[in-house]
């Protein structure tokens, strides 16, 4: 295609939203080396989108939008928004009828539901953890042996939302947060339709504003809860491992670790540091980005020892890491997108 006379470059959609852009230094170098290597190269340009503000209602109008930018693919970094935004996720589905997305939809929504990746995990014989979907008070009293450490989850959060270390003692409930047990409530809320969420509530007094504005924090409901054996070194702090895959390569790798909370991620207050994956771990990582059809994923290890099993895996997993590592991701991943594209238009 043809513009004033110049050949016109085919063009590789990316929709990174500005809070991500301006959450971090790390976030905006990556964005910056993503663009950057995507404009260097000879046959592509990056036209950044934002796919919650497209006007797209019909198959006719994604079609036409896609030939009119000369788009060949969209990579699309903003996964938990496309679960939460109608208009964001209706745009995306009638665009990738006509251009291929990395990662799909199809990636997105399996990467976001911890059931089913669990599930598809465990039919490609890769290591996770049993688990149990719990849906009532009287189900997790049953479950949760006393004085065992377990971990609680939602089945569809991130970033560690909802993620808590549990254990029930004398038929009362604590939870492990801010370097210290916790006596805490579990309380039953019955739906209209008949369907049950539980919630764990922390305790607050009226004449302490620190500790209401904790409870507000800290509440949280599940629908279901998720519970699974506590799998980790104790005395050492709370510490996993996170790799990054793209394509058929682990680019970078982090152990980090949480004196304080079950969480190991850095923005809840966890450290890291450059870490060595095994020759062994390096391949279950890329399995498991295959297994879920992500063309680059975060892959987290829960470590024991020298035991281990694959925690979580994540879709959208390229923030703070590069400090640590000084691996220039964005740019791995612009190359990867190049060579993508390429073998896109040789078929």
């Amino acid at each position: 295609m043809e513009e004033h006379g110049k050949i016109r470059k085919l063009a590789i959609g990316i929709y990174i939203p500005d809070w991500f852009y301006n959450s971090d230094e790390s976030d905006k170098m990556f964005t910056d080396e993503l663009i950057k290597t995507i404009k260097q190269s000879r046959e592509y340009r990056p036209l950044r989108l934002n796919l919650a503000k497209l006007w797209i209602f019909s198959e006719k109008d994604a079609e036409n939008f896609v030939r009119k930018n000369n788009l060949v693919a969209i990579v699309q970094h903003d996964s938990k928004f496309y679960r939460k935004n109608s208009k964001y996720s209706n745009n995306v589905k009638l665009l990738e009828r006509h251009i291929p997305f990395f990662n799909s939809t199809k990636c997105q929504e399996l990467g976001h539901n911890k059931i089913a990746t669990k599930k598809v995990l465990r039919e490609k014989n890769i290591p996770v953890l049993d688990d149990k979907a719990i849906h009532s008070l009287e189900e997790l009293n049953e479950y949760l042996e006393e004085d065992n450490l377990y971990v609680v989850k939602p089945p569809s959060d991130g970033a560690g939302n909802g993620v808590k270390l549990i254990k029930k003692c004398e038929r009362e409930f604590f939870t492990y947060d801010n370097g210290h047990w916790e006596n805490v409530d579990i309380v039953e809320i019955k739906q209209e339709n008949g369907e049950r969420k539980i919630k764990i509530e922390h305790r607050a007094s009226l004449k302490s504003p620190r500790s209401l504005f904790k409870k507000l924090f800290l509440d949280f409901t599940y629908h279901p809860m998720l519970v699974e054996p506590y799998f980790n070194d104790h005395g050492k702090g709370f510490s996993s491992l996170r790799c990054t895959v793209i394509g058929d390569m682990v680019v970078e790798a982090v152990k980090r670790t949480n004196f304080k909370n079950i969480t190991s991620n850095i923005a809840r207050g966890g450290s890291a540091k450059k870490f060595e994956l095994s020759n062994d771990q390096k391949t279950t990582a890329i399995a498991v980005k295959n297994a879920v059809g992500a063309e680059y994923a975060g892959v987290d290890f829960l470590i024991r020892g020298e035991e281990w099993v694959i925690g979580e895996i994540n879709i959208g997993p390229f923030t703070l890491f590069s400090k640590y590592t000084g691996v220039n991701v964005g740019k791995i991943l612009g190359e990867h997108l190049i060579k993508k594209c390429d073998e896109l238009r040789r078929y």
